[in-house]
């Protein structure tokens, strides 16, 4: 018998935030109508318009890692695991789950109701395929989830399960919720997988693809009846994702009613004037992920940063308090290392951050053999000059980085900021092309295994997301014993060993956990908001029942 399992990972005071999702401000001092007033006769019917700030980077749902691509080809191609509004995981293609009791095996059993755009059913079948191909053509940052599954067992077309060959606490949940499971019939076709552009997705999803015109819209349209929905089909018409250049751009369509909501979080400077506007609701959720500076360890032209004491100087001129009450205006939490305090139980709280200090950070870099040299330090590795890349678009890292800026610049650090298009950059960020990141992640929900993607040697530019280029045995040998851990009071421990190691080698300078406000149109009802930027309400769980308000 498959039993059901899911893990709580969000913090009390998060899931509070979360539960007090009632969408606020209709406007200043204004209460919404009774639900019965504004109730159509029926809620079909209509287009629902998005704004987003960038077009997906790609179509090829097993290739990307882009936010903004994941809004659209979430709702078209099926996970085995989603997570629901408390950031519990909970069944998607699976309805049932389990490990086996030594952690070398995970079974999915799978729904027989769902079926591919051209009417195929999906099967156990897909899921096999998609993860063998994506191991074998080690595609994206899946392929190091994947790596220890060493067979693929279908005894029937409903049951999945992956062999590991070693022991697993966290691979039915991760693998689960990040897996996207494409069609085989049409993927074993195409030849390389990796660079199949897929223009025409076939999915499972509850909407499918059915136009677009890059830099304009995209637009889909719902795939047939869901489970997935209140009455059994979404009860929109269509969704259309619409492209604008900037924030600001977008926020103003939304004022006009040229849109219907904003997919991308609001900076928190733009949000009294939203609350203020009729018409316009406000939601707030915790982030699942983080913001973070991460140092290219194999960058031949900064090599200084392989230097300890070098990320660690720079670590104690970044001011995060600074960001938070200037740029943020409060809305964050602190995060020390890089395993949220959203996470509970796997956060250590006794772990404590660099304080804000220029003075320390001079004497730091002086200790290093760092000298100053009219403003920049030289040293044993050279000049103490950076490139930092960052997202132009995201508000929020677009004016932290140049306070971080001003900052080094104090302690005789120079930064060069390339502030770039959302693609542009996410290409250079996946090229390694930089010396300093400047990012965030959207969901960290597995410590054990998200830090292996980011850190793990053997995930340097081979589908991992260990941007740093970090190659650490030590720090290999602590993630590997954590993924292992098959009790929750072991994994906790080398969890909490691992987070005080990462602090002392500071790969990365974790700089915000986000809480976001999400902004939408009163026209529109029956929105839910789950965790996270990458989810938000721009889930299918959401949009399948979002519907228009009678007026």
């Amino acid at each position: 018998m498959l039993v059901k399992k899911s893990r709580i990972l969000v913090l009390v005071t998060a899931l509070l935030l979360i539960a007090s999702l009632a969408l606020t401000a209709y406007g200043a001092g204004k209460r919404p109508s009774s639900q019965n007033s504004n109730e159509p006769t029926s809620k079909f019917g209509g287009t629902l318009k998005i704004g987003t700030m960038t077009d997906p980077d790609t179509l090829n749902v097993l290739v990307s890692n882009s936010i903004t691509t994941s809004w659209i080809l979430d709702l078209i191609y099926p996970s085995l695991l989603t997570f629901n509004e408390k950031g519990e995981k909970v069944g998607y293609l699976a309805k049932e789950w389990k490990t086996s009791p030594d952690g070398r095996s995970v079974t999915y059993k799978l729904r027989d109701d769902m079926k591919w755009d051209d009417g195929k059913p999906v099967t156990s079948a897909d899921v096999k395929y998609t993860a063998e191909v994506t191991l074998k053509e080690t595609i994206g940052y899946n392929a190091s989830l994947l790596k220890d599954a060493v067979s693929i067992d279908t005894p029937d077309a409903t049951t999945v399960t992956f062999n590991l060959k070693k022991p697993s606490a966290v691979f039915a949940t991760t693998v689960g919720y990040w897996l996207k499971v494409v069609p085989a019939h049409i993927w074993s076709t195409v030849g390389e997988n990796k660079k199949f552009t897929n223009d025409q997705p076939v999915g499972a999803g509850p909407f499918k693809l059915t136009r677009y015109e890059k830099g304009q819209y995209w637009e889909l349209e719902p795939q047939g009846k869901t489970w997935m929905a209140p009455d059994k089909k979404p009860y929109v018409d269509k969704i259309q994702f619409r492209v604008y250049p900037d924030m600001n751009t977008m926020i103003l369509a939304l004022k006009k009613g040229d849109i219907d909501a904003i997919a991308n979080p609001i900076p928190p400077a733009s949000v009294a004037d939203l609350k203020a506007t009729p018409g316009i609701k406000i939601g707030r959720t915790a982030s699942l992920g983080y913001g973070h500076l991460t140092f290219n360890f194999q960058r031949p032209n900064a090599k200084a940063l392989a230097n300890k004491a070098v990320r660690q100087a720079i670590a104690q001129a970044v001011n995060k308090e600074a960001i938070k009450n200037i740029v943020l205006r409060g809305n964050s939490l602190d995060i020390p290392t890089p395993v949220s305090p959203v996470l509970g139980g796997c956060y250590n709280p006794n772990v404590k951050d660099y304080a804000f200090n220029l003075e320390a950070a001079r004497k730091q870099l002086e200790k290093a053999g760092y000298k100053d040299q009219g403003g920049v330090r030289v040293g044993p590795n050279g000049k103490l000059e950076f490139t930092l890349i960052y997202d132009q678009g995201f508000d929020p890292m677009a004016k932290a980085v140049k306070m971080i800026a001003d900052d080094l610049a104090k302690i005789g650090v120079k930064i060069d900021l390339q502030g770039m298009e959302r693609n542009t950059y996410l290409a250079r960020a996946k090229a390694l092309d930089f010396d300093i990141y400047a990012g965030k992640w959207g969901v960290m929900d597995e410590p054990a295994d998200y830090l292996g993607l980011l850190f793990l040697s053997d995930n340097w530019q081979k589908g991992g997301i260990n941007y740093s280029g970090i190659n650490d045995p030590k720090l290999d040998a602590m993630i590997k014993e954590a993924q292992g851990a098959m009790d929750s009071k072991t994994m906790k421990k080398k969890l909490f060993a691992l987070q005080e190691y990462l602090h002392d080698q500071i790969p990365v300078i974790t700089l915000w956990v986000e809480t976001y406000n999400l902004a939408m149109s009163d026209k529109w009802a029956g929105w839910k908001i789950f965790p996270s930027d990458l989810r938000g309400f721009v889930d299918p769980q959401s949009l399948v029942g979002v519907y228009r308000v009678k007026r």
